[in-house]
């Protein structure tokens, strides 16, 4: 590319010069049909896009599917999803280490990759430009969890894991407790916290024969519920996103009568 300019870069330019807008003034070089320049700017969902792009006087669709939802694309860490999913990874690929490999191979193969995609959907969803596409990404997360959640009753049925009512997430020592972020910036590359930390050497000291049925349940009737609650949030930000747009789609068209 030349000059080291993005094709989003190259793009906005030669809409630009088509235009004959200005992007450092914020002025146009020549008059517009409606012999005036318009005034306002269509402002993106995602503010760490303006950040490295230059603003553009009209919204430009295809552009805004470039641009990431987050600056640093890994705050989705500090999220209790995410965390649950961990824990569940964790506690199975546990379980699963006392099978018998032969006799349970394909078992423990597609519980061991259905949890790793549970998790890796979380992360990839989070990533993705748009919030339709973080709110089907974890659609295809808690299938994943869905899938191993049909293997565990199957395991009690079978004898391949205990019962014991009464057991539970806190008795070995597993308490769902928010996140918080720490007080440095986790955005610079520098950073190696691991918001997670405490909770994996905890998960580390937990003894294969003290994980029950009934702690799996719990673990994912509480996760089920967070995919729905975070559904329901991104839902209503999707909703207010398609408002402001079409607010300022609006602002933009009255602003050149």
């Amino acid at each position: 590319m030349a000059g080291g300019q993005s094709v989003s870069d190259e793009l906005i330019q030669k809409t630009y010069d088509e235009l004959g807008y200005d992007p450092v003034t914020n002025t146009f070089t020549r008059p517009t049909r409606s012999g005036s320049s318009p005034i306002s700017s269509y402002p993106s969902p995602n503010s760490s896009y303006h950040r490295i792009q230059p603003k553009a006087p009209f919204r430009i669709r295809g552009l805004e599917k470039t641009a990431y939802q987050s600056a640093t694309g890994t705050t989705y860490r500090y999220s209790a999803i995410y965390r649950n999913a961990i824990i569940f990874q964790f506690l199975i690929e546990k379980w699963l280490a006392g099978l018998d490999a032969r006799t349970h191979h394909r078992l423990i193969t597609q519980d061991t990759d259905a949890c790793r995609s549970m998790v890796a959907n979380i992360g990839e969803g989070y990533a993705r430009p748009t919030t339709v596409e973080y709110i089907q990404f974890l659609g295809y997360s808690l299938a994943s969890l869905e899938e191993v959640a049909t293997d565990v009753d199957h395991a009690r049925d079978t004898a391949l894991l205990p019962s014991r009512p009464g057991s539970g997430l806190a008795g070995i020592g597993i308490i769902l407790k928010p996140t918080m972020p720490p007080t440095l910036s986790y955005s610079s590359p520098k950073t190696t916290h691991d918001p997670l930390g405490d909770i994996k050497r905890q998960l580390g000291e937990i003894r294969r024969e003290d994980l029950t049925y009934e702690i799996f349940v719990e673990l994912i009737n509480k996760t089920r519920y967070l995919y729905k609650r975070t559904v329901e949030g991104l839902w209503g930000k999707l909703s207010r996103d398609e408002q402001d747009k079409l607010n300022a789609e609006l602002r933009n068209i009255r602003s050149q009568r």
